[in-house]
């Protein structure tokens, strides 16, 4: 028998090299993984590389629940040389269902709750368990924050 597991910890496989007989890895193991990319600024892809942040909020937090974040604006858009603050939540549902995600500031996005912060994760992307985590969940918003940037912008530090 051969133990392999992908490059995101996502599955194991058990056989000759094939990816049958699928099991899922633990919450917990996903999370320390996302962590550990986020303590590391590993496996953020271009054009995002160096645009976005992430971490505990507390590095004593053993549920590794919240999370912050951090997003330069994109490039050339009006957002360009902002960066916002965000608040990500991976509750007891989490990996099975998206983290809940919150912008500090204040931001114009159809997706964005005006009242609260709170992004409409499900309106960014199809969630699978598989190939979405955090990161992928910071650069689709990064992704909607430039076709929003031509939206009329809160001023630069309005907090929700």
């Amino acid at each position: 028998l051969k133990f392999k597991v992908d490059d995101h910890f996502q599955r194991l496989a058990i056989g000759g090299g094939e990816m049958a007989d699928k099991v899922v890895v633990p919450r917990s193991f996903k999370l320390l993984d996302e962590l550990e990319q986020g303590e590391k600024g590993q496996g953020i892809p271009h054009p995002h590389a160096g645009f976005i942040s992430f971490g505990l909020v507390d590095s004593s937090d053993m549920t590794l629940s919240a999370w912050n974040a951090s997003i330069i604006g994109p490039q050339n858009t009006n957002l360009g040389d902002r960066i916002f603050s965000l608040s990500v939540i991976t509750n007891e549902t989490y990996p099975e269902k998206a983290p809940r995600v919150f912008f500090k500031n204040k931001m114009n996005m159809p997706c964005v709750n005006q009242t609260t912060g709170e992004v409409n994760v499900d309106s960014l992307a199809n969630w699978n368990r598989h190939t979405c985590g955090i990161i992928s969940t910071l650069c689709a918003i990064r992704n909607e924050m430039k076709i929003s940037s031509k939206r009329p912008q809160p001023p630069d530090g309005e907090m929700y």
